[in-house]
């Protein structure tokens, strides 16, 4: 009897694994060229950011709305040079300065009102790798991007 409720409760975790990585969308209505992210330093002391450009083709116009990548999320924007299509997504990595940053004391009386940092990116990906949404009628669906390639990094004076 334990054997099958064991059993039981395996069946059900599985099945709900299964939904949860069904949630990509296999032949989206455009075609992902090239990918690649870029790193670029300077300009401002501190000011660091990631640029990550998609090369696409499509034969209808299709409404971009987000992209994940780097454990961060951003606006997809349109970008067209010459006749070539691009899907970019801006990323600030310079240190953030926010009135929730953490100040870690060894006397755990100091750390009192802190605020645990908020884990809400809701996919799992590896450094090359990216998610973009787009809007398919009134349903967002979900492309993932693989085999992102870096390129130089950009110093800016």
């Amino acid at each position: 009897m334990k054997i099958m409720k064991l059993f039981g409760i395996l069946f059900f975790a599985l099945g709900f694994t299964q939904c949860a990585s069904q949630k990509f969308e296999n032949k989206p209505p455009f075609t992902i060229t090239s990918a690649t992210y870029t790193n670029i330093v300077g300009g401002m002391p501190g000011n660091n950011s990631v640029d990550l450009q998609l090369t696409f083709s499509a034969s209808k116009k299709i409404e971009f709305d987000q992209l994940y990548f780097i454990n961060r999320t951003t606006k997809a924007v349109l970008e067209t040079k010459g006749k070539i299509q691009y899907i970019m997504g801006r990323y600030n990595s310079s240190p953030k300065n926010s009135k929730y940053d953490l100040e870690l004391h060894g006397d755990s009386k100091k750390e009192y009102g802190n605020k645990p940092p908020q884990e809400s990116f809701p996919f799992k990906l590896k450094k090359n790798e990216a998610v973009l949404s787009y809007k398919d009628g009134n349903k967002t669906k979900y492309v993932k991007i693989e085999n992102i390639k870096e390129g130089k990094k950009i110093f800016m004076q």
